[in-house]
């Protein structure tokens, strides 16, 4: 406690802040955190405007008609669709999406999911054919979810099997295009850079309102899904896949959550329940219990029991599935205990390891499904980007996670000699290497983030939005901050630091965590929650915490959750 370093990140910004409450009359501390994000009295306009009618025209992808056209076409043709996801949230949520929007218009609809182990990552030649072995009759249409961009031989593939592939993805693209019908990426279109954040669900969402719509203008239906309706499988996608809440993100994942707490879906209502999450979902249950236990079909078994939760048509179905997920989720968290701890104590015994600005960890045998989260567990206790390698006879697997401001795809695009294979997310990446390279890329691996970043960006620090008094989070400030969320990657939670602080009430909690009253030197009063950490009625304390709403039982009171705390200077 008091260890780490605080910083500002509103600094140098004060003409900023002043104009913000000068000429949009917010309160200090909401312009403090509006500018400590960037926005300004020229942007705030559009960072408040998160209706959703303010999100864009799917039609503005190129390629967006044909694929419409297309999916109707085979709905009028009964043709069978074929829809080609992936194994984690985003890709799950995006196959069930993407069908049932299908369905309940007319169409005649398989789905596929790659199986971790026995297929690999992708859209592949092999899991094509699989694919397709898979449907009850042959498919003259392919759509892929969360995959496909660089899947050149796939599409190649099937198009000599005559069949028409629409790719949706939100990877990074390779240099060469894929020859689909068409190609439904934001990366791909530096036109669209404003939507370069949106998630694998995000663009099944995208291609499923561009579809509805033109159902709706051409008299072909469209009219038997409501776009409201389908937003929670992209709250669930959207934050399971770490993607920035920005932009249109803010206004999808705002709406999804709203569609979430109503619990439409059996399969979600199954999920929230055997997850014990409490009515009033948050983007962060998404993250710590709804996301993982999705996930965990994909990591150790198959990822087709999600699907089939999502998909449940009724609550009995729904609730064998969501105990699968639950048993699944239980066995992936001791799994992964035990090769982090293996992994932590091979790289905390490396003479390096004090002054290595990176992590890698290899081990024979290592469970593939779980070193993802093993990688993104040394990424946030060391604030250092990892790599996570399984080595499986002469080969080696692995899953990579990366800290703010360093682009891993990049860093890897520096290796690619070495891997066989790598992609991803700047924040989240996957590769494969031979075993004979691993100790060259970890080397080249270290160079290569130290010549991006420096030793300061990985000291274990705290950004908080500006220094305010406990005065300026009273009743203006709370009004405007539900309108700052939803909160998530990229768009935290406001936090600000507040010195001379007294404790003058603590309340029985458990050993280890402080709870209580404190006030300020002016006399204000806040309820406070310290968790990890003592704070001692008797010290004045200067602290960095997070204002928010607590309820407990009906009663709604503002606390202060406190992050770190050091004896305030005399």
């Amino acid at each position: 406690m008091g260890t780490k370093l605080w910083v500002s990140a509103s600094d140098g910004k004060e003409n900023t802040v002043q104009e913000l409450a000068r000429s949009k009359r917010v309160p200090r501390a909401v312009a403090l955190y509006l500018a400590s994000r960037g926005i300004d009295s020229a942007t705030v306009d559009s960072y408040f405007n998160n209706d959703f009618s303010a999100l864009s025209d799917p039609y503005r992808f190129p390629g967006m008609d044909a694929a419409v056209k297309r999916l109707w076409q085979a709905i009028r043709n009964r043709e069978r669709i074929l829809i080609h996801g992936d194994y984690d949230t985003d890709g799950i949520t995006a196959t069930s999406l993407l069908s049932w929007v299908l369905e309940k218009n007319g169409a005649v609809v398989s789905s596929f999911l790659p199986h971790r182990f026995d297929d690999g990552y992708g859209f592949t030649p092999e899991s094509l054919v699989k694919a397709l072995e898979s449907a009850p009759s042959s498919c003259k249409v392919l759509v892929t979810v969360d995959c496909g961009i660089n899947s050149n031989p796939a599409v190649e593939e099937a198009k000599t099997r005559g069949i028409d592939v629409i790719i949706t993805d939100h990877h990074e693209p390779g240099d060469t295009p894929t020859p689909a019908l068409a190609i439904l990426n934001p990366k791909v279109y530096p036109e669209l850079a404003d939507l370069n954040h949106l998630s694998g669900v995000g663009m099944a969402f995208k291609l499923a309102h561009a579809f509805i719509k033109f159902g709706r203008e051409n008299n072909l239906g469209g009219y038997a899904t409501e776009l409201q309706d389908i937003l929670d499988f992209v709250a669930l996608g959207t934050v399971a896949d770490i993607v920035p809440l920005l932009g249109e993100n803010r206004i999808l994942v705002k709406y999804g959550m709203e569609t979430l707490r109503r619990q439409l879906r059996p399969g979600i209502r199954a999920l929230i329940e055997v997850a014990r999450v409490g009515a009033s979902i948050q983007p962060s249950d998404i993250t710590f219990k709804l996301a993982p236990r999705i996930n965990a079909a994909g990591r150790l078994g198959n990822a087709n029991s999600a699907l089939e939760l999502l998909n449940a048509s009724n609550i009995v179905d729904a609730y064998r599935f969501a105990d699968m997920l639950e048993t699944f989720n239980s066995d992936r968290q001791s799994i992964e205990q035990k090769i982090f701890n293996e992994a932590k104590k091979q790289v905390e015994s490396l003479p390096t390891f004090k002054t290595s600005m990176t992590i890698t960890a290899a081990g024979e045998g290592w469970h593939q499904g779980v070193i993802g989260i093993v990688a993104s567990r040394f990424a946030r206790d060391y604030n250092r980007p990892a790599i996570v390698l399984t080595i499986q006879g002469d080969e080696a697997h692995g899953s990579g996670r990366s800290i703010p401001g360093l682009n891993l795809i990049k860093i890897l695009s520096r290796s690619s000699h070495l891997l066989t294979r790598y992609g991803g997310h700047p924040m989240a990446v996957g590769l494969g290497l031979p075993k004979d390279k691993i100790a060259e890329f970890q080397q080249e691996f270290e160079q290569y983030v130290r010549e991006e970043i420096s030793p300061s960006d990985i000291n274990d620090s705290i950004l908080y939005d500006g220094l305010v008094e406990l005065y300026e989070l009273g009743d203006e400030f709370f009004q405007l901050y539900p309108k700052l969320g939803p909160f998530g990657h990229g768009n935290p939670q406001p936090c600000y630091r507040l010195n001379r602080m007294e404790v003058i009430r603590t309340f029985p909690i458990k050993a280890g965590h402080t709870k209580g009253i404190m006030r300020d030197q002016n006399g204000e009063t806040t309820d406070f929650i310290a968790f990890n950490m003592t704070i001692d009625p008797k010290v004045t304390w200067d602290v960095v915490a997070l204002p928010h709403i607590n309820e407990y039982y009906g009663e709604k009171r503002r606390q202060l959750q406190i992050l770190d705390a050091k004896p305030s200077m005399s």
